[in-house]
C-alpha cells in the first residue's frame, strides 16, 4: 500500500469550498487504497475525529498541527486577515512535522492540495526521495481594472495583492523550490499555468490544467429535479461576501432587468461585506420584496435552496475555481457566470450563459440579458439544467482522484 502525505491546511468534513476540497482529497485517496496521512489545522478537529470514528477507515490518518501559545485561538479565523499569519506559522510547524514523519514513514507521494494558492508554494519540496505533487492551485488570475468600482476601497488591497504576487513570483525561494522540485504541478486556470510555465525551466507536460473541485460524496447520488416553470424565476447566489465575489455587480445587473421579468433573488452567505448589502440594494433601487437575504446558514440548509432555485448566478471578479458552481450544477441548476478564470473552465456553454467581461456597464447589461433569457425561455433553461446535472455527475471526487493518481502518482 503506497503511503501518501497530504498537505491540506483547509480540511473539514462539515464545510464546503476549500475545507471540503481538502477533506475530499483525504477521504477519496484513502478509499482508493492509499495509506494517507493528512496534515491540517485544528479548526474542526472534533468534527473530523467524530467523522473518522463513524467512517472507520483504518488507512486514513488526520494529523492536526497545533500552534503554541494559544495562537490557533487568536489567529485561526477565515473571516479575518489574521488567517494569513496563521497559515504562515502553521506552514513553518507543519514542515517540521512532515520531515519528522517522512523519516519514520518514508512516503511514496507528498501532495499539496490546500490552500490552493500557488504564490505561497509548499513546504513539501523539503522532503527527499519522494514524488512531489503541487496542486491543483490557482492564484495567477487578476481582477480587471474595469471592475474596480465594485471593489470599493478594497481595490487598493487588490493592487497590493498583485504587487505581493509579483514579488513572490520574482523573489520567493520557497515558490522557486516548489516549482523546480515538484514532479507535477496542477493548476486550475490558464492564467496560473502561464505564470508557472515562466517560472519552471522544465517541459510543459509537467504542468496540467485540473479543476480543484468536484461533487462531494454526499451529492453523488442526487436525483435530477424536474423543475416546472413557474411565473417567477428563482435566482440563487451562495458564497462569502468578499469584494472579489462581485455580488454588487449582480445587484447592478438586476437593476437593469426589464420590469416584466418576475424574479426573486436569494442571497446565502456572510462575510466582511455583509453590512454593505443594504447600501447596495438602495444604490441600485432594487425592490426588497424580490430579495431574500439569509446570511450564513448551515450547509444542510443551503442544500434546500439549491433544490428550490431555478438558476444559479455567480459572477466572481477574481476566482481560482468556485466550488459553488459545481455544487449548483449537481442540483441541475443552469448557471450565469463570467467567462473568466476558473469559471470559464468549470462551466461549459451547454450548462448556462457565460458573460465575456468588457466594461462595467456593458457587463452588467449582459448579465441582465442573461437573466431575461433564462426567464423567457424555459425550454433552454431545461436544456442547460439537464446538461449541468450530467456534467456534475461525471465530475465526482472519486473520478478526479482516480484520474490524478493514475496519471501522476506512479
Amino acid at each position: 500500500m503506497k503511503k501518501v502525505l497530504l498537505s491540506a491546511y483547509a480540511c473539514s468534513p462539515i464545510r464546503g469550498s476549500e475545507p471540503g476540497n481538502g477533506w475530499s482529497w483525504a477521504l477519496n485517496l484513502a478509499l482508493q487504497g492509499y495509506e494517507v496521512w493528512c496534515l491540517t489545522n485544528v479548526e474542526d478537529k472534533e468534527a473530523t475525529e467524530k467523522e473518522l470514528e463513524r467512517l472507520a477507515i483504518p488507512n486514513l490518518h488526520i494529523v492536526c498541527v497545533e500552534l503554541a501559545f494559544n495562537l490557533d485561538k487568536m489567529l485561526l479565523n477565515t473571516s479575518s486577515k489574521t488567517i494569513y499569519l496563521h497559515y504562515y506559522l502553521w506552514r513553518k510547524k507543519a514542515a517540521r512535522v512532515a520531515m519528522q514523519m517522512h523519516k519514520e514513514k518514508r512516503f511514496d507521494v507528498a501532495h499539496h492540495v490546500t490552500f490552493g494558492s500557488f504564490q505561497q508554494g509548499t513546504f513539501l519540496w523539503k522532503l527527499k526521495d519522494t514524488r512531489i505533487i503541487f496542486g491543483p492551485v490557482g492564484g495567477g488570475q487578476e481582477a480587471l481594472p474595469a471592475f474596480k468600482e465594485y471593489f470599493g476601497p478594497a481595490w487598493k488591497i487588490e493592487r497590493i495583492r498583485s504587487l505581493i504576487s509579483n514579488l513572490s513570483i520574482r523573489f520567493s525561494a520557497n515558490l522557486k523550490n516548489t516549482v523546480s522540485r515538484s514532479d507535477h504541478i496542477l493548476v486550475t486556470n490558464q492564467d496560473t499555468a502561464d505564470i508557472v510555465q515562466r517560472l519552471r525551466r522544465a517541459p510543459r507536460n509537467n504542468i496540467h490544467l485540473v479543476l480543484d473541485n468536484a461533487i462531494p460524496l454526499s451529492m453523488q447520488n442526487l436525483q435530477y429535479i424536474e423543475r416546472k416553470p413557474g411565473k417567477t424565476l428563482n435566482l440563487l447566489w451562495v458564497g462569502r461576501m468578499l469584494p472579489r465575489k462581485g455580488l454588487n455587480l449582480i445587484l447592478h445587473a438586476l437593476s437593469l432587468v426589464p420590469k416584466e421579468v418576475d424574479y426573486t433573488f436569494t442571497i446565502v452567505g456572510g462575510g466582511e461585506l455583509y453590512p454593505h448589502l443594504q447600501g447596495w440594494i438602495d444604490q441600485y433601487g432594487l425592490d426588497p420584496k424580490r430579495l431574500r437575504i439569509l446570511g450564513q446558514i448551515p450547509f444542510n440548509e443551503v442544500v434546500h435552496h439549491y433544490e428550490q432555485a431555478d438558476v444559479f448566478i455567480f459572477c466572481s471578479l477574481r476566482d481560482s475555481c468556485p466550488a459553488q458552481l459545481n455544487e449548483a450544477m449537481a442540483f441541475g441548476l443552469p448557471v450565469i457566470t463570467l467567462d473568466i478564470h476558473g469559471s470559464a473552465l468549470a462551466v461549459s456553454n451547454e450548462c448556462g450563459i457565460k458573460i465575456k467581461p468588457t466594461t462595467k456597464e456593458k457587463t452588467a447589461q449582459d448579465i441582465a440579458r442573461a437573466v431575461t433569457t433564462m426567464y423567457k425561455d424555459p425550454e433552454l433553461r431545461k436544456q442547460y439544467s439537464r446538461n449541468a446535472y450530467n456534467y456534475a455527475k461525471g465530475n465526482t471526487w472519486e473520478r478526479k482522484v482516480n484520474l490524478i493518481t493514475s496519471q501522476f502518482y506512479n
